[in-house]
């Protein structure tokens, strides 16, 4: 009997390859083929939350690990501030979108990731020499919470376990509008007509 080979990094990549254009095309949102690509690769290298982020003793990010990242970045040298920068836009892009619950914070500081996000990108790409890359990042940079949003979209795929699932992502949608997240509480059966009244239905 042949044995199963187990997925190997280029498998899962280009499985989120995949994965993100579909849901890319859903939304009608464009990127440039390095774009995605990235995007895939950072997911592949860090599907687990636990390969990624720093967390205390009770297992939830650590709350001051962004401004950890920051003082990193101003007290680094130019070259190392790239890697920080990175680091520090990788950190947000996923938190805001793939990993959000395991934040278990208030979604209000969901506006701080992308803006904390899209700046590290965008300054890595006033910070690039190559054109391919300038333009990359760049682009995460312009279209952070849009990247962001798809991340969620492939995260949520896996289903909404509990009610206080479903009430993370009402307070996601009031605070971002996202028609993708508006679906899918219309799906569970909350109307999202007026953000101040929330209705379910019978």
């Amino acid at each position: 009997m042949d044995r199963v080979k187990p997925a190997t990094l280029v498998d899962v990549r280009n499985y989120f390859a995949d994965e993100l254009k579909v849901v890319m095309e859903k939304h009608r949102l464009s990127a440039l083929e390095t774009s995605t690509l990235y995007l895939a690769s950072l997911l592949s290298r860090h599907i687990e939350s636990h390969t990624f982020f720093t967390v205390g003793g009770n297992g939830k990010l650590a709350d001051n690990f962004l401004t950890d990242l920051y003082i990193q970045y101003l007290q680094a040298k130019p070259e190392e501030q790239k890697l920080v920068l990175q680091r520090l836009g990788d950190v947000c892009l996923l938190v805001s979108g793939y990993f959000s619950d395991s934040l278990r914070r208030k979604v209000v500081d969901l506006s701080f990731y992308f803006g904390m996000g899209g700046s590290a990108y965008y300054n890595l790409s006033v910070m690039s020499d190559k054109t391919e890359t300038k333009d990359t990042f760049g682009e995460l940079a312009n279209k952070f919470q849009s990247f962001s949003n798809v991340l969620g979209e492939m995260s949520e795929r896996s289903g909404l376990q509990s009610n206080k699932d479903v009430l993370r992502l009402y307070e996601r949608w009031i605070v971002t509008g996202s028609e993708r997240i508006r679906s899918v509480l219309n799906e569970k059966g909350i109307t999202t007509a007026h953000k101040s009244n929330l209705k379910f239905k019978q």
